[in-house]
């Protein structure tokens, strides 16, 4: 007996599933209160933003951890991107790397709070003529 690989409806059908399934997880409400005196970076975000080739996009930004590291994690249009980050005074210097397909982006970015309480960064990729804006509201 053959074994056959499953058919491109069926994997189509699971990535889909997976894909609805981790956009859930990352947009669902914000079980940290971002205003707290604990740590206001920590949480669930909304963000909006232009990459530093002039590319747009949305999503969500989980931030976790807090003192001396933090752990991020986007999903953001067309890719999922990683990063880890450190306070330096007011500010969460951040170093982050973004997967799509066979193409790796490797960058850094600072954020720091608005009056508002909002996200408000500054993206950076190496040999990039402009920088990356990128914003963010508390999920929930």
């Amino acid at each position: 007996m053959q074994l056959r690989a499953p058919s491109v409806s069926v994997r189509w059908a699971i990535g889909t599933i997976l894909f609805i399934l981790i956009l859930a997880w990352f947009t669902a409400p914000n079980p940290v209160d971002t205003g707290s005196d604990i740590d206001p970076f920590t949480g669930r975000w909304l963000v909006n933003g232009t990459d530093p080739f002039g590319v747009g996009y949305s999503g969500s930004l989980s931030i976790t951890g807090a003192g001396e590291e933090y752990a991020l994690e986007w999903i953001v249009t067309g890719a999922l991107v990683s990063g880890i980050g450190f306070l330096v005074g007011d500010e969460l210097q951040v170093e982050w790397r973004r997967s799509a397909g066979n193409t790796v982006v490797t960058g850094t970015a600072e954020y720091r709070l608005d009056d508002a309480g909002n996200l408000v960064g500054t993206l950076y990729v190496p040999g990039a003529a402009e920088n990356g804006r990128e914003t963010g509201e508390p999920a929930g």
